[in-house]
């Protein structure tokens, strides 16, 4: 698939480890990372789930005045639901008097690991995972390459292993929302 220009994409995520998995996934789905803007968050400002929580308002009413746009949030489910993180998100837009994420928004993603990014990592290398457990953190942020080409793979493909992670077979349908752009 060719590259489509014009097509920009912002990304809200907790961590460094996370926006470094998305943007190699996003690469696959032939996004430059040139195309790809990351919001930044205040280091020592609470954790980075209570600031997505916060920005997340903010970012979603801009993205809605931009065209060829994407917003995508991801957040840890951490110890709560996946439904949970949908709530508080829901409930972060009704406090500052935003319309929450609604039919009409194809171009705004919500990926929700459970409990956080690094169990998709062990699903991804072929370990059965419980999203109630913790695993490791990677040696180093770029170790996920080969992460984000697995996920790209199983996602286009809609071949996942199982038992799969409910939390990433749902990202999975997030994702295909970027074909709605021809991607």
């Amino acid at each position: 698939m060719g590259e489509m220009s014009g097509v920009k994409i912002v990304l809200l995520c907790e961590d460094k480890q996370t926006d470094s998995f998305v943007r190699r996934f996003l690469k696959h789905r032939n996004f430059k990372y040139r195309d790809i803007t990351t919001v930044s968050l205040a280091a020592g400002s609470g954790s980075g789930e209570q600031q997505v929580r916060k920005r997340y308002p903010k970012e979603l009413k801009a993205i809605r005045q931009r065209q060829q746009a994407y917003l995508i949030v991801v957040i840890d489910a951490d110890t709560h639901t996946v439904d949970d993180r949908h709530t508080e998100l829901k409930q972060a837009c009704e406090k500052k008097g935003i319309l929450p994420r609604n039919s009409r928004d194809v171009n705004v993603l919500h990926i929700i690991p459970r409990r956080n990014i690094e169990t998709w990592f062990a699903y991804l290398e072929n370990e059965n995972v419980n999203e109630s457990e913790i695993y490791p953190k990677l040696k180093r942020e770029r170790n996920c390459k080969e992460h984000a080409e697995r996920l790209h793979h199983m996602c286009q493909t809609q071949n996942l292993r199982e038992p799969v992670p409910p939390s990433l077979r749902e990202a999975c349908n997030e994702y295909r929302r970027l074909r709605r752009s021809g991607r």
